[in-house]
């Protein structure tokens, strides 16, 4: 049995295709039957109802139907395709937030950034001196800078928070 969800004008529905003829729309099953008419060009008929449909794909899941005058935006999906697109959405809406720790004791010798700053992956944001030697730290991804928790000249322990992005 395949199995879809089926976004029409914004509105999901559930779809499963049992075998040739019955299909399961939100629980419900029906008998239908499809006959191709041309490329795009359909004749469906669903419980003795027929409808007149011209299908036209807009991208990979994307479609726009033209059901008996009426012109209906369409997304058709695997339930395993929208589980992974609604994870996709929900984790693009969340801020991620990161607070970056000192790799090792040593003395803050230059805050290149300010708080409210945006910076980009890989970007420097403080030097740090440990045994003599100059340590970059830099950005682990790109955003904003939301906190700086040292300041120059002040010494760090292993761990200390330095900064924090989001």
């Amino acid at each position: 049995m395949n199995e879809y969800v089926v976004t029409i004008n914004n509105k999901k529905k559930t779809v499963a295709v049992s075998n040739n003829s019955e299909v399961i729309l939100d629980g419900i099953t029906y008998h239908y039957e499809v006959i191709e008419l041309g490329e795009n060009d359909f004749a469906l008929k669903i419980n003795n109802r027929f409808y007149e449909i011209s299908a036209d794909k807009i991208d990979s899941d994307q479609y726009s139907l033209f059901i008996n005058g009426k012109v209906l935006e369409t997304v058709v999906r695997t339930s395993l395709q929208e589980k992974a697109s609604a994870l996709i959405e929900q984790s693009a809406d969340k801020k991620h937030r990161m607070i970056i720790k000192a790799p090792m004791p040593g003395m803050i010798l230059k805050i290149k950034k300010n708080v409210g700053d945006m910076v980009q992956k890989g970007e420097s944001i403080i030097i740090l001196e440990a045994m003599k030697m100059e340590n970059d730290i830099k950005s682990p991804f790109s955003g904003l800078i939301k906190e700086i928790n040292v300041r120059e000249k002040n010494p760090v322990e292993k761990g200390a928070a330095l900064f924090s992005i989001e």
